[in-house]
């Protein structure tokens, strides 16, 4: 809340009027009006008197300790997103923007809103199809707002920023900077608390379908850990050029994926990253077209007995998400650049956009 709204909020409080302020602070009626109005503000030197007259401090009259609520960011998310509705994402995106910064510099120390704009950011430019260049004041402006959550007191958030800073700054190839961020994140704990709460509930035999979908979630994210670190693997051995070695944890990928039952679109993955990796173009536009084509059925995993608990919302089909951002590396990225003269391939391409 603004200085000017706090002043005439606490006097109404009181019960005060502004005649009456005036003759406390020993200044004109006119004077106390103009700052309620938000014309001017206080004399410095007048702050601790005025925060006496109205029983307050002259911390709380500054907002420094004042910050907006989790249902107040919420409100500036729900902002964004109409913004965004209605002009569209790449015409919206300077306008979301500009007022993100308005609210960060109403509130410059709220890590919490700045995480969550730094997020929101970044899934809409995930989502657009704005070239590397005209990305690049966003980026930046993802970047400010991360380090800012850094150099904050809230850990969770601090962690969290600090990952998403790793992974950029090596995208940068600012390797020295991506290892201060990883320096900052925690150490792996073994002592899970999802499996200590799973634990608890199996002693409890009326818990034991909560027990259920509490593992049926790890195990969920911790397939789709263990299908991040093959990924890896796969591309450890590509940089070195070895392809045989790639080509064989790609295989025993396909495997897990299969029996561990989270979707064919992961088993297509590695075969082309090694197909691009060999300029293989007939092979590398047919994995293209099935990796395409299964991202509408990503997850299905009610048949499946070690997910049929988990909530929909949590396993929910993100084809929708993925769709654009994969249109855009098949016209953008160098890796495809081998590619792009086949017909097949622009065909592939034009089929699909038209589906977004």
């Amino acid at each position: 809340m603004p200085m000017n709204q706090k002043i005439r909020e606490k006097r109404k409080e009181l019960g005060l009027t502004q005649e009456q302020i005036a003759e406390y602070l020993g200044v004109s009626t006119p004077a106390v009006s103009k700052w309620e109005s938000g014309v001017s503000y206080p004399d410095i030197t007048l702050l601790p008197a005025l925060a006496r007259v109205l029983k307050t401090e002259p911390n709380v009259l500054l907002c420094f300790r004042e910050e907006p609520s989790e249902q107040e960011i919420q409100k500036f998310c729900s902002t964004i997103s109409e913004i965004l509705k209605e002009e569209g994402k790449e015409k919206g995106l300077s306008k979301a923007v500009a007022f993100m910064e308005q609210k960060v510099r109403e509130y410059p120390y709220c890590v919490s809103m700045l995480h969550t704009f730094a997020l929101v950011l970044e899934g809409t430019l995930i989502m657009s199809t704005l070239s590397a260049e005209e990305r690049f004041p966003y980026e930046d402006k993802i970047l400010s707002w991360h380090r800012r959550v850094v150099e904050g007191t809230d850990e969770k958030l601090k962690i969290s920023s600090a990952f998403m800073l790793a992974s950029r700054y090596m995208t940068q190839k600012e390797y020295d900077k991506a290892q201060e961020m990883i320096d900052l994140l925690p150490e792996y704990n073994v002592l899970d608390k999802k499996v200590t709460q799973a634990d608890l509930y199996l002693s409890k035999k009326e818990q034991l379908p909560e027990a259920e979908k509490l593992l049926q979630r790890k195990l969920f994210t911790t397939v789709m850990d263990l299908n991040g670190t093959l990924t890896r693997l796969v591309k450890v051995q590509l940089a070195g050029g070895n392809l045989e070695k790639a080509s064989r944890i790609a295989e025993i990928t396909g495997q897990a994926v299969t029996i561990l039952g989270y979707g064919d679109y992961f088993r297509f993955i590695l075969p082309l990253d090694i197909a691009l990796a060999k300029e293989e173009k007939e092979e590398s536009i047919r994995l293209v077209e099935a990796l395409l084509s299964s991202i509408s059925h990503l997850w299905e995993l009610s048949d499946c007995p070690l997910y049929d608990q988990i909530p929909e919302a949590f396993a929910k089909d993100p084809s929708a998400s993925i769709l654009p951002p994969m249109i855009a590396a098949l016209e953008q990225s160098p890796e495809y650049e081998f590619l792009r003269q086949e017909p097949s391939f622009q065909a592939l391409i034009e089929k699909y956009r038209r589906r977004l």
